[in-house]
């Protein structure tokens, strides 16, 4: 906790340092460009049918500062977050690009899953979908090298299992991941992009007081953070390896938009305990009903939000199983479909309402077999 705060003021005061060379260095020849940057994301919900006695509130979901430079060839990028009651680092980053090859350093999203790539402002609902929450990483430290084209994109790297917002004095595990993706079609308002990606990792070492030696964790909160009790919940112990894939699909025809991806993660077990499977899938469709196409991130190959304007029609199904009988670990498994209306001010404001109904399988203990529903509202901005 005291490295975090030492961190956070360290970063503070480099921000500080930073705001008056901007105005200067930017009207420089070959000199380094400074841009500050920030996002807030403010949540409010209510729970409509509450048979658990879900507590409605509000939050900040994202709030952040940071700064981007470039230097030649080179991209830098220095980011601090706060959610949850607390302060992390979030992206903290260099990249050396020369034309399609690129070369990444530092700590950044791992590649893999469509979703968790995409950046917050830009998600279609307040939550990620489940499966994408329980069986994706975060960001972890790392290097990474990926190649881009117009149809083609390939990333690679090799990461650390901790980040720095969790380091112990432990062996640290790692991971390794590589990502394709297949753009037949991409133009203006035009896109089919057909992705996959595989990570294999192992697990972290822990502390002597830990009781969660060679595990793996896999959990969901569900469809919101405002009353933020994990629903399911898989440990997995005397894991030697984990092998995860997932299929990327992304459809964009003008106003239509259309993603989905499937996950699945396969556990390696010791000590004559039955390797344990979890998966998962989500579909998701947007409408523009005010606006023309929407925006695609080529550098990492992901979706953005509607160009300009826009006033945005969704709904999405999600898909969860956390439970393997076979393997004695019963995580719990989930179903969600939600509808969202989402208003686009300009690019840096947006304000946004969805409606989510959660279905609860075999094994949710915290809730039981008991069905809820939340209205969510946010309103966000970017800069």
């Amino acid at each position: 906790m005291k490295r975090m705060k030492y961190s956070l003021i360290f970063f503070l005061f480099l921000l500080s340092m930073l705001v008056v060379p901007t105005i200067t260095a930017q009207n420089a020849t070959d000199e380094i460009q400074y841009k500050i940057t920030g996002r807030m994301l403010m949540d409010g919900g209510i729970y409509l049918k509450n048979p658990v006695d879900f507590g409605n509130g509000t939050e900040f979901n994202d709030l952040r500062i940071g700064v981007k430079a470039t230097y030649r060839n080179w991209k830098m990028k220095l980011e601090m977050g706060y959610a949850g009651n607390k302060a992390a680092i979030k992206d903290a980053f260099a990249t050396y690009s020369y034309k399609k090859h690129s070369i990444q350093v530092g700590q950044f999203y791992e590649p893999f899953s469509l979703d968790m790539l995409c950046s917050t402002f830009d998600l279609r609902f307040n939550q990620s979908p489940g499966v994408v929450l329980a069986l994706t990483n975060s960001r972890r430290m790392g290097v990474a090298y990926s190649y881009n084209a117009k149809h083609y994109y390939l990333c690679g790297g090799l990461f650390t299992d901790n980040d720095l917002s969790n380091l112990k004095n432990v062996s640290q595990g790692y991971a390794i991941d590589t990502r394709l993706v297949y753009r037949p079609v991409y133009e203006k308002g035009k896109l089919i992009h057909l992705g996959v990606a595989a990570t294999r990792r192992t697990p972290d070492g822990v502390l002597p007081e830990d009781g969660n030696k060679d595990t793996f964790t896999y959990k969901s909160v569900g469809v919101s953070t405002i009353d933020n009790r994990t629903l399911v919940v898989a440990n997995v112990d005397n894991a030697v390896s984990q092998f995860k894939i997932g299929t990327e699909l992304l459809i964009y025809y003008h106003k239509f938009f259309l993603q989905s991806e499937y996950i699945r993660t396969h556990v390696n077990r010791q000590h004559n305990f039955r390797d344990y499977v979890a998966q998962g899938a989500y579909i998701q469709c947007s409408w523009l009903l005010l606006g023309h196409h929407y925006l695609y991130d080529e550098e990492v190959a992901c979706p953005g939000r509607p160009e300009g304007k826009s006033l945005e029609l969704c709904a999405r199904f999600n898909y969860l199983t956390l439970n393997d009988s076979s393997a004695g670990i019963e995580g719990g498994r989930q179903k969600d479909f939600s509808v969202g209306l989402n208003y686009y001010l300009n690019k840096h404001i947006a304000i946004k309402l969805n409606y989510s109904y959660f279905l609860p399988g075999a094994n949710v203990k915290v809730i039981d077999k008991n069905d809820f529903s939340v209205l969510q509202g946010r309103f966000q901005f970017i800069f």
